[in-house]
C-alpha cells in the first residue's frame, strides 16, 4: 500500500500546531507497518536553510505549473527521514516567506502548492493508493483528480480535519484563476457552500472517509458546534466520517530519557524529579518560591485556546498562592496584555515565543497545564502535560473530554486530570480546586501516577487508519 500526506507542516521541518505532529508520528507508524509513507510539504525558508537540507536533500524534478495565466515552476526536492520519504515543494516567490502562515496571500500560495501537489503524486511519485488530505491548504488536490482523473486511476482520497475553522474560501471565478478549473464545480454545488467556493466542502463531497481527531469533536462537527458552517454537509458522510483520537509521538515525549528538561524520572521517582526540575525552572526563570504550585500554559495565545479566559482572570490569577509560566505566541492584543500583568512579578513568567526544549522543560517542571480551549479537536499539550505527570486543568470539549478523566472525590484511581464547564468562574473555581488539591500529597500523587499510566502512543490510532485505507481500497475493488 502506498499512502501519500499532504500537508501544510509536518515534524521535524517546520510546526505552528499539533498538525504537524500528526503527519509526521501517523507516517512514521505506518512505515513501521510496512506500508510505503511519503509527505508532500511546501519548502519553506526554514527548511530550505536548515544544515540539514542542505546535506541531505535532492533535487529530483522540476515541474512546470500552469495557474490561468500564470507560468510557474516548481523545484521538488526529496529527503528521507525515519523511512517516510519527504517530497519537498519549492518555489521562491511562494515558499521564501518569514513565517509559514499569515500572509496576504496565502490562499494563493496554497493554490500553487495543491496543484504542484497533485502534479508530484501523479507524474513523480506515481501508482498511489491512498492520498490522504490534511485541512484546506491541500484540499484543492481532490477536485483536480475528480477534474483530471482517466478510467484507469485508482486513488482513493482520506481528508482529516484538524482545525474547521479554516475552509479554503475564494470567489467563483477563483476556481479559473487559480486551479484552472470552471465555474461549473461552484455552479453544481460541489465546491460551494454559502454562496462562496469552499475548498474543504470539495474536499468532503469527495473523500471515501473523512475524519477528524477525536471522537468527541466528530460529535460535535455533526451538531454544529464550533463547526463553521460544516454540520450542512458532514452528517451527509454518514459513517464514513470517524474521529479517531491522535496519539503522541511516546520517544519524543519521555520524561525517562528526554534530553532537554534538567533531570530524568519515571513514575516510580516522579516526586523527586519533578521538584528537581521545577527548582531549576523557576531559578532559570526568576521565580521565587518553588513550595508554590506551579501552573503552566504551552500554547498559540489565540482566541481558539480560551487565552481570553487568561486574560480575563489573569490579575485574579497571580493574586493566589500560585506561579504561572506562559510560553508560546499569537494574537497581539493577547501578548500585549499577558506580558504587561506578568513583567516584574515574582510569581509568574510570560515569554512571547516558542521553543521546543523550554516546551520540554516547563512540561517536565509544572504541577498543573491550564488548557480552557473553546474549542479543540484532539489537543496534544495535555497528552504530553500527561506522560509528564502534569496535571490538565481542560474544558470539557472536544479530545480533552475524550484524554482526561476529571477529578471527584469518588474516582481517585482512575482520575488524571480536572474538566470544567466552559465560562470564567467554572476556570477560576478550578484554579483555586487546584491549589488546594496540591496540598493533598497523597491525592495528587495518585492522579499523577494515573497521568503517567494514561494510554496515549500512536498504536491505537495508526492500526486504525490503517483499517480505513484497507476499507477505502476494498470498497474500490468490490464497486469494479
Amino acid at each position: 500500500m502506498k499512502v501519500v500526506m499532504v500537508s501544510s507542516e509536518a515534524l521535524p521541518f517546520c510546526k505552528v500546531g499539533g498538525l504537524a505532529d500528526v503527519v509526521y508520528s501517523l507516517s512514521k507508524k505506518l512505515v513501521i507497518n510496512k506500508i510505503n509513507a511519503s509527505i508532500i510539504l511546501p519548502l519553506y525558508k526554514c527548511i530550505k536553510e536548515s544544515q540539514g537540507f542542505k546535506d541531505n536533500a535532492r533535487l529530483i524534478s522540476t515541474l512546470n505549473i500552469d495557474m490561468a495565466w500564470r507560468k510557474l515552476s516548481c523545484d521538488v526536492y526529496c529527503y528521507e527521514i525515519n523511512n517516510v520519504t519527504y517530497y519537498l515543494i519549492g518555489n521562491e516567490y511562494y515558499f521564501s516567506r518569514k513565517d509559514i502562515y499569515g500572509e496576504n496571500d496565502d490562499f494563493e500560495r496554497f493554490a500553487f502548492f495543491s496543484l504542484a501537489s497533485y502534479k508530484v503524486i501523479k507524474e513523480v511519485i506515481k501508482k498511489v493508493d491512498i492520498v490522504h488530505i490534511h485541512d484546506w491548504q491541500g484540499a484543492a488536490v481532490s477536485l483536480l483528480h475528480h477534474h483530471y482523473k482517466d478510467r484507469n486511476d485508482n486513488i482513493r482520497f482520506m481528508l482529516t480535519i484538524h482545525n474547521p475553522a479554516f475552509q479554503g474560501i475564494c470567489d467563483r471565478n477563483d476556481l479559473w484563476n487559480y486551479f484552472n478549473l470552471p465555474e461549473y464545480y461552484f455552479d453544481n454545488g460541489l465546491a460551494r457552500l454559502d454562496d462562496k467556493v469552499n475548498l474543504l466542502k470539495a474536499a468532503i463531497c469527495l473523500s471515501d472517509i473523512v475524519t477528524t481527531v477525536s471522537p468527541t469533536h466528530r460529535d460535535e462537527l455533526r451538531r454544529g458546534i464550533s463547526s463553521y458552517g460544516l454540520e450542512k454537509i458532514l452528517p451527509s458522510k454518514g459513517t464514513d466520517f470517524v474521529g479517531v483520537l491522535n496519539g503522541l509521538d511516546t520517544k519524543e515525549f519521555n520524561p525517562t530519557t528526554d534530553r532537554y528538561i534538567y533531570a530524568n524520572y519515571n513514575k516510580d521517582n516522579v516526586n523527586i524529579g519533578k521538584k528537581t526540575n521545577k527548582e531549576k525552572l523557576m531559578e532559570e526563570l526568576g521565580l521565587k518560591d518553588p513550595n508554590k504550585p506551579l501552573f503552566c500554559i504551552i500554547s498559540r495565545l489565540t482566541h481558539q485556546k480560551g487565552i481570553s479566559f487568561i486574560v480575563n482572570n489573569i490579575q485574579k490569577l497571580l493574586k493566589l498562592d500560585l506561579n504561572l509560566v506562559i510560553l508560546g505566541k499569537g494574537e497581539k492584543d493577547f501578548e500585549n496584555q499577558l506580558s504587561f500583568y506578568c513583567d516584574s512579578k515574582e510569581n509568574a513568567c510570560c515569554l512571547l515565543k516558542y521553543s521546543n526544549e523550554l516546551a520540554h522543560k516547563i512540561y517536565a517542571a509544572s504541577d498543573f497545564l491550564l488548557m480552557p480551549s473553546k474549542y479543540e479537536p484532539c489537543g496534544i499539550a495535555q497528552l504530553i502535560a500527561l506522560r509528564y505527570g502534569t496535571i490538565p486543568i481542560a474544558s470539557k470539549v472536544g479530545g480533552l473530554k475524550d484524554t482526561i478523566v476529571s477529578y471527584n472525590t469518588l474516582n481517585d484511581d482512575i482520575a488524571n486530570g480536572l474538566l470544567f464547564n466552559f465560562d470564567d468562574d467554572n476556570f477560576l473555581l478550578n484554579v483555586i480546586f487546584a491549589i488546594d488539591l496540591y496540598s493533598k500529597k497523597r491525592i495528587m500523587s495518585k492522579i499523577i501516577h494515573n497521568a503517567m499510566n494514561s494510554s496515549s502512543s500512536w498504536t491505537k490510532a495508526s492500526k486504525e487508519y490503517i483499517r480505513l485505507y484497507r476499507q477505502m481500497i476494498q470498497k474500490n475493488k468490490l464497486s469494479k
